[in-house]
C-alpha cells in the first residue's frame, strides 16, 4: 500500500472512481471549449461576410477587423487551455 493510501485510507475502487470523475470533468471541459471555438469561428465568418458585403468604406470595417484579430487570439488561448487539460 502506498503512503498516500495509508495516510488517507483510500481503496483502489475509490481511487478509480476519483480518476473516472476527473476524466469526465476533463471531457466536459474539452467539449465546452470545442463549442466555444465553433461559436468564435461562426462569429469570425459573420464578421468576414459583413466586411465583404459592405466593404472598406463602411464605418464598422475596422472594428470588425479588430474583432476578428481578438477572436483569433481567443481561439488560440482556448486551444492552449484544451492542450493543458
Amino acid at each position: 500500500m502506498s503512503s498516500d493510501k495509508k495516510l488517507f485510507y483510500i481503496s483502489e475502487d475509490q481511487i478509480a472512481e476519483m480518476e473516472n470523475g476527473i476524466d469526465m470533468q476533463k471531457m466536459v471541459a474539452y467539449d465546452k471549449c470545442n463549442e466555444d471555438i465553433k461559436t468564435m469561428e461562426l462569429a469570425k465568418t459573420g464578421l468576414d461576410l459583413f466586411m465583404k458585403r459592405f466593404g472598406k468604406d463602411n464605418r464598422l470595417y475596422e472594428k470588425c477587423d479588430k474583432l476578428i484579430v481578438e477572436l483569433d487570439d481567443n481561439i488560440k488561448q482556448t486551444q492552449n487551455h484544451m492542450d493543458m487539460l
